[in-house]
């Protein structure tokens, strides 16, 4: 029973391990595409916003043309943190999710064994004890009741 609790939570550890390297995976392609998305913002803010501003100061006021233009920038970044957002850890997951999940299950069974194993343990040495003191205490074989019999045997037998 040891061996295979250890290989239970042997395979719980391991899967664990696989969704934490799954789930750090997804982290680091997230932080790619939101540093993809910073960069476009600052090279966008360097390059287009000098062109696209004296261009638009050409046809609007220079304020219109600045909110025109921080629009845009914030649009071409929104666009980057949603594809940023919408990354995920893959098909491979749920795979490991059960496999994780199983091996949970299979571990609690067998704590859950050796809980009731204990139990038994614990009341079979409960009744033991009893047994031996009532045993000690005269009450086993009924002797506490046949005890004043004997002792009357007794002192009759050496009046005698």
């Amino acid at each position: 029973m040891r061996q295979d609790f250890h290989a239970k939570m042997k395979l719980l550890v391991k899967s664990e391990k696989a969704l934490l390297s799954l789930e750090m995976r997804k982290k680091s392609r997230q932080t790619l595409w939101v540093a993809l998305a910073l960069l476009a913002v600052l090279l966008g803010l360097l390059m287009l916003n000098v062109t696209i501003y004296l261009y638009l100061s050409s046809m609007f006021s220079m304020f219109i043309s600045a909110a025109i233009l921080s629009g845009l920038n914030m649009f071409i970044a929104g666009i980057f943190f949603f594809i940023a957002s919408r990354q995920d850890r893959g098909s491979e997951a749920q795979a490991i999710e059960d496999i994780r999940d199983f091996a949970w299950e299979q571990v609690s069974s067998d704590i859950d064994e050796v809980k009731q194993n204990v139990s038994e343990f614990k009341h079979s040495v409960t009744k033991l004890k009893h047994n031996i003191d009532s045993f000690t205490s005269g009450e086993a074989f009924g002797l506490k009741k046949i005890l004043p019999i004997i002792a009357t045997l007794i002192e009759l037998s050496k009046k005698k």
